[in-house]
């Protein structure tokens, strides 16, 4: 497809520009939803070495305005035994959350992409003592990017052409003349 329109350096002048469809995807919104999560674990554990959590298994569901958010965070909690071994626990937490985002509703061209944008886990620990398994207490904080775009189908310019062709120096002129 080629549009024809007239340049404003002379009226004899045309631009043509080619032109072709493409299909990309076109953000209608997006906003940072939190989660919170909380747990209790019995451990055998007399000092936590590390927690590193990240999110697994996410589903959307969009409706009107709104895209709530399930999935799992999984956790490695790695930590010392009373007997001074350094063993690890996995752990996995179901969430669900919701962000408001106006304007949007479930089409078959709607497209959710989630960006994790940190995950943070706070404990406290009531050791475990030779006879007994101690208790984790933890605290999961996490902001997820939550951007809906829709497909959609655009033109964009390929290629544009002047006719006739008119070489710089004669373009200048005008330009010194009409535009200073």
């Amino acid at each position: 497809m080629s549009c024809y329109c007239y340049s404003p350096v002379s009226g004899k002048q045309q631009v043509r520009a080619a032109t072709e469809k493409i299909k990309v995807l076109k953000v209608v919104g997006e906003r940072i939803g939190q989660v919170v999560v909380e747990s209790n674990t019995k451990i055998n554990a007399v000092k936590i070495d590390r927690i590193i959590a990240d999110i697994r298994d996410v589903t959307d569901h969009v409706f009107k305005n709104k895209v709530v958010k399930q999935g799992i965070i999984h956790k490695q909690v790695f930590y010392v035994d009373p007997d001074g071994v350094v063993r690890e626990l996995q752990e996995r937490i179901p969430f669900m959350m919701s962000v408001d985002i106006p304007g949007i509703e479930r089409t078959p061209f709607t497209d959710v992409q989630n960006h994790l944008l940190d995950i943070d886990t706070d404990y406290v620990l009531e050791a475990a003592t030779g006879a007994e398994y101690g208790n984790l207490m933890q605290k999961v904080v996490a902001h997820i990017l939550v951007k809906v775009s829709e497909w959609t189908q655009m033109e964009v310019v390929t290629k544009v052409d002047v006719f006739p062709k008119v070489n710089a120096s004669s373009r200048m002129d005008y330009y010194k003349k009409h535009c200073y």
